[in-house]
Formats: C-alpha cells, sequence, structure tokens
C-alpha cells in the first residue's frame, strides 16, 4: 500500500511465480486495495479462476500470462472472459523470450496475436505486456563480467543494449507495455516509442 499512496500510478503487482503462492498473495493485494484497478499476475491456467475472482470483487485488471502460443493465449482469455470479467480489464503476458533466447520465435507469435486482432478475433484485442527487464537482465550476457570475450565489451553497456533491442523488437510486434528495469533503457526506449509514433 506504501508503493499505491507513494506513485499514485497505476501498478502491476505480480507473484513470484507459483500457482499456489501467487493465489495467497494477489488475493491479498486484491482486497487490501479495493477499487484501484492493479493488475493482478500472473493469471495462468492453473490459478486463473483465484485471481479473477479476486479481480471482479475488488475493482482490478489481471495480467493474464501463457506459454508462448498463440492459441493458448486465445484460450486463457477465452476461460477469463467465461468468468465474466471484461476483457478490456485483461493485459495479455505472452511469455516473451529476451535477446538471442527465443527473441525470433516470440515475435512471430506476438505478430499472429496483432493480426488475429486485426482481422476481428476478440479474443486476441487485449494490451500485450512484456517483462523485458526481467528476461533481459537473467541472461548472461547481460551479467556476466569475467570469462567473456573481450568483443563483448562493458558489461554495463551490454546489459543496457540487451533490454533496449529486446523491448524495441517487441514493441516493433505489438507490446503495448513493456516493463524495464534499468533507468537508462527507460530513456531509449522512450525516445524510440516517441519516433515510431512519428512515422
Amino acid at each position: 500500500m506504501g508503493v499505491l499512496r507513494a506513485t499514485g500510478m497505476s501498478l502491476v503487482v505480480r507473484g513470484p511465480g507459483q500457482a499456489e503462492a501467487d493465489n495467497e498473495l494477489l488475493v491479498a493485494v486484491a482486497e487490501a486495495a479495493p477499487g484501484e484497478r492493479l493488475a493482478l499476475g500472473l493469471c495462468e491456467d492453473k490459478n486463473y479462476r483465484t485471481i479473477v475472482a479476486g479481480a471482479l470483487a475488488h475493482g482490478h485488471l489481471v495480467v493474464a500470462s501463457s506459454p508462448i502460443d498463440v492459441n493458448l493465449a486465445k484460450q486463457l482469455n477465452i476461460l477469463i472472459s467465461d468468468m465474466r470479467l471484461p476483457l478490456d480489464r485483461v493485459l495479455m503476458d505472452p511469455t516473451t523470450g529476451a535477446l538471442g533466447y527465443g527473441l525470433e520465435y516470440t515475435y512471430s507469435v506476438m505478430e499472429r496475436l496483432r493480426l488475429a486482432a486485426l482481422t476481428g478475433d476478440g479474443m486476441t484485442q487485449q494490451p500485450m505486456i512484456c517483462f523485458v527487464g526481467e528476461e533481459s537482465w537473467r541472461q548472461k550476457e547481460s551479467r556476466a563480467a569475467q570469462g567473456v570475450p573481450d568483443e563483448w565489451g562493458d558489461i554495463e553497456k551490454r546489459g543496457i543494449t540487451w533490454e533496449t533491442v529486446t523491448a524495441t523488437a517487441l514493441l516493433e510486434s505489438g507490446a503495448d507495455i513493456v516493463v524495464l528495469r534499468h533507468p537508462k533503457t527507460i530513456s531509449v526506449v522512450r525516445d524510440t516509442i516517441t519516433k515510431l509514433m512519428a512515422e
């Protein structure tokens, strides 16, 4: 609640990624902040009922997370919709990969989700959120300072570049929200978005 009061901004609240722990944490968060329209995640096929119920009862959104697959993303949205949560309260998390770790496959799946949405599929028209920082900074290319080729360059610059390239690619494939970690990445990605919107 302290973060919510301090920022006054919309928040995404994520659990540890284990269904039982997520359920316990996210239901408590939903109850503690009624009407604040928090985005609760991760809402997956194995725990969506509990998290959607909490979102419905307390006026929140859900982050619908599915393995990187068009049909699985769509199916989860259908299940959530069947519980009567309006689809304008769903963010799709297609479980993205970072540069060098499945980014090209992620790109193609997100592109297919966007094409389905543009051709009228109501179950794929939700905004997409990508947790870029988490994926980018856990890769060895972003973290390894020793025992790497000199060509890899400065570790800080390398990590920022890894996160920036990943974020930019995912924005171009249809991401609406990218969650970043490094402040320098944020400014570069913000400039990129401005340039993309100007064109």
